[in-house]
């Protein structure tokens, strides 16, 4: 791994949305791992690398992925395989790359059928659990609104963390007073900001 790294070609991130034919080799890898959507065990992991050619790279996906339309059912975690293009580590105008075997983390609704949920874990559209890294996803995509949506969600958990930690300090102090200022400040920050994201994607839908 030490002369690749992922890099998904752009409106091309897996091998089955390839504009170019696909060899038939890299057609195998691709069917692999879509038989093995979710990977609950060690020996469902192992099962599925046997299968693999022991050169193939392999990355990890650094954000767990989830649906926010889903955020209020109860969800489980669990591990997928995916192919994503590798190309060189040295800056060329080849975007051909090789394919690349990459384990994501993906939320799973609890009490739906395997069929539904293997469905959820292959899912390509999912954006980071995480704010920030949502609204960088957000952007590159073109969504300003839910980046706009995703950057309130961060300011509202920061202002809470802050009122957390005046709530743990001595009462009456200069500090614990200009820190619930502040929370107070970036919690209405956040509010703004809310509203303008369901304005702009309010006018983005009309």
């Amino acid at each position: 791994m030490s002369d690749t790294h992922r890099q998904p070609i752009p409106n091309n991130p897996t091998l089955g949305s390839c504009k170019t034919p696909v060899p038939d080799e890299e057609q195998r890898l691709a069917a692999t791992v879509a038989a093995h959507p979710m990977l609950d065990s060690v020996g469902a992991l192992a099962r599925l690398l046997a299968q693999l050619p022991p050169e193939l790279p392999l990355w990890l996906d650094e954000h767990v992925r989830w649906d926010p339309n889903e955020r209020l059912k109860r969800q489980l975690l669990t591990v997928t395989p995916r192919i994503v293009w590798v190309a060189s580590a040295v800056e060329t105008e080849d975007v051909s790359g090789e394919p690349g075997l990459e384990l994501g983390t993906v939320c799973i609704p609890c009490d739906s059928t395997p069929d539904v949920q293997a469905a959820v874990a292959v899912r390509r559209d999912l954006l980071p659990a995480d704010p920030y890294a949502s609204a960088e996803e957000c952007l590159e995509q073109g969504d300003v609104p839910g980046a706009l949506g995703d950057l309130a969600t961060l300011l509202q958990d920061i202002a809470a963390l802050l009122s957390d930690v005046t709530d743990g300090s001595e009462r009456g102090s200069l500090d614990t007073e200009s820190l619930r200022v502040e929370a107070a400040r970036i919690g209405q920050a956040a509010a703004r900001i809310a509203r303008l994201a369901r304005t702009d994607r309010e006018e983005d839908r009309g």
